[in-house]
């Protein structure tokens, strides 16, 4: 039979806190303030809420004008049926995947003002070589990604060997593909020699959505995860946080800044080969809103989920939001200017909210710091 030991005297003072004398130093703690939370709850969820508000506003938006030309006697029997959401959606993967591609760019603080264009020379392109040089169908699709890439490669080393202002430079790019796609095309359009593949492809549904669909939806997840979730995509945030700062800590930003360019001219040139995908011919003319619309996709995208920074969620929210409404009010009877001017405010919003956001989050730093 055992019996348990008592402890000893200096064992049991061992396990009793030391008392303290006047002579040690007094370190006071604060108590964390749990006032919000018990005393007051009402502000701990008016907190919640305004803080839900913030981050998804976009997304409520969409729902309420998804909702209001649902039930609008003027678009209610047109907007709501398959074929209506089927076309507008894919209407919307082409400029999708311009603006997806473009977010590489402008994260690391850089705009493109040419991607409309590059998109609109693959386009071209493409469909010359089909027609005229007899291109297969894989052939042709990788030669006008390629396309895209080589022009993104020539305003990347444009703009980081001569450090001339992205703007300027991609302007210029932009003018010039225009003068290039007149001489080029002289005016003339293709509509024979298209490969029935690249036709029925722009046509066809998977799963009862549209294929060219199922393309953006996969760049989505690629750009997400380049910008997220690979050592690349930090360099580039930390680019456009603060170009000096990553170029002590080591960061190439030279190399990372072209780099972005040809990818985002690669997705500019899939663009492209999508927009003959969806034609089924080529005319030579391209669309002026092209990159304004990539643009205030993007910066409309950064009033969601990571409020004041460019992200693929936001950026898909913010497209569907632009397709909705402009497609609706269409419907409704609107003349085809709407499109411009619907796209031009939503622009300069955005470009308002994004500085008042960024204005922010300066200041939030500033405090955290201080």
């Amino acid at each position: 039979m055992t019996t348990r030991s008592r402890p000893r005297p200096d064992e049991a003072v061992a396990d009793l806190p030391t008392p303290r004398t006047t002579d040690d130093p007094v370190v006071v703690t604060k108590a964390p303030d749990t006032s919000v939370d018990v005393r007051h709850p009402q502000r701990s969820v008016a907190a919640l809420g305004n803080r839900v508000l913030r981050q998804y506003s976009l997304v409520f938006l969409l729902v309420a004008s998804f909702v209001l030309y649902s039930t609008w006697s003027k678009t209610s029997s047109v907007f709501l049926t398959g074929d209506s959401l089927r076309v507008m959606a894919a209407g919307q993967a082409v400029i999708g995947v311009l603006t997806l591609g473009i977010l590489v760019t402008m994260v690391a603080g850089n705009f493109d003002l040419s991607v409309g264009n590059i998109a609109g020379l693959s386009y071209v392109m493409t469909a010359t070589l089909y027609a005229k040089h007899g291109w297969g169908l894989w052939a042709g699709v990788v030669a006008g990604i390629l396309i895209g890439g080589f022009v993104g490669g020539i305003n990347g080393v444009l703009v980081t060997v001569l450090r001339v202002d992205p703007f300027i430079i991609t302007l210029g790019t932009a003018s010039a593909i225009l003068g290039f796609i007149d001489w080029y095309t002289k005016d003339q359009s293709i509509v024979n020699g298209i490969p029935d593949g690249i036709r029925n492809f722009g046509k066809d549904n998977f799963f009862g959505v549209p294929d060219i669909v199922w393309v953006l939806a996969i760049v989505a997840i690629v750009i997400y995860y380049l910008l997220e979730h690979t050592p690349y995509g930090r360099n580039l945030h930390a680019i456009g946080s603060n170009r000096a700062a990553a170029r002590l800590v080591g960061i190439r930003v030279e190399r990372s800044i072209a780099t972005a360019f040809v990818i985002n001219g690669l997705f500019a040139g899939l663009a492209g080969v999508l927009m003959l995908a969806r034609a089924g011919s080529m005319t030579p003319t391209i669309p002026p809103t092209l990159a304004l619309t990539a643009l205030a996709g993007a910066f409309l995208g950064a009033a969601s989920f990571k409020v004041g920074r460019l992200n693929v969620p936001g950026t898909i929210v913010a497209l569907l939001f632009l397709a909705v409404n402009i497609t609706g009010l269409q419907y409704a009877g609107v003349a085809n200017w709407i499109n411009e001017m619907f796209t031009g405010l939503s622009l300069i919003f955005a470009i308002a909210l994004a500085a008042v956001l960024s204005k922010e989050r300066t200041v939030k730093k500033t405090r955290k710091t201080a």
